[in-house]
């Protein structure tokens, strides 16, 4: 890594945004990049909205500014669409199409806006955008945002490689789930646009 940067994950709570955090932070102190976290909203309700933010390199808050996050991961796609005012054209996105329905959508007072045209407009505002239309049927959805971070390290602008990213899963997960953890990670490294591996 050879230049700062900023990182947003943003997402709904349940939705394992300080897991991810704590991963991409645990790569960041393995890699001997200096690494600070923002404040995180929202994680004393359930569903509520959570974002993280994370400073890599010297001199570099976690505090995000508007146009100021050079990547984006989001694990919800409203929640993401809410990022917008943070992007800059040579931002670059990576988000799930797992939804996670508002009240107002629920109590069907509004629709949940279209996620396909979000995508193009991203593609079109964005330097890179990866989509993830569906998730493998063999991950579960509480591992969805390790997933997202494999298929992010094959990002142009990535700031650390697959086996950095598994040694800090290993040394941040414990007991049950550092298997399943490793698995989906693996599982979006390798994960095509087409749905077929690499």
């Amino acid at each position: 890594m050879n230049r700062n940067m900023k990182i947003l994950v943003a997402g709904v709570g349940g939705q394992g945004i300080v897991y991810l955090t704590n991963i991409i932070v645990e790569a960041a102190m393995l890699s001997d990049v200096p690494v600070s976290v923002s404040e995180i909203h929202g994680l004393s309700q359930r569903g509520g909205v959570v974002t993280s933010g994370i400073g890599l390199g010297t001199n570099c808050t976690g505090f995000i500014g508007l146009a100021g996050v050079d990547l984006l991961i989001g694990l919800e796609p409203l929640e993401t669409q809410r990022c917008l005012p943070y992007l800059h054209n040579n931002s670059s996105v990576i988000f799930g199409n797992y939804r996670v329905q508002p009240y107002s959508v629920n109590a069907q007072m509004a629709a949940y806006p279209d996620v396909g045209l979000f995508g193009k407009y991203l593609e079109q505002q964005c330097r890179e955008v990866v989509f993830i239309n569906q998730f493998p049927e063999s991950i579960n959805s509480v591992l969805y945002n390790i997933f997202l971070l494999g298929r992010a390290t094959r990002m142009k602008d990535f700031p650390f490689g697959a086996g950095i990213l598994e040694e800090a899963i290993n040394n941040v997960v414990t007991g049950y789930y550092k298997e399943k953890s490793l698995m989906a990670f693996q599982l979006g490294v390798a994960f095509e646009m087409n749905g077929q591996p690499a």
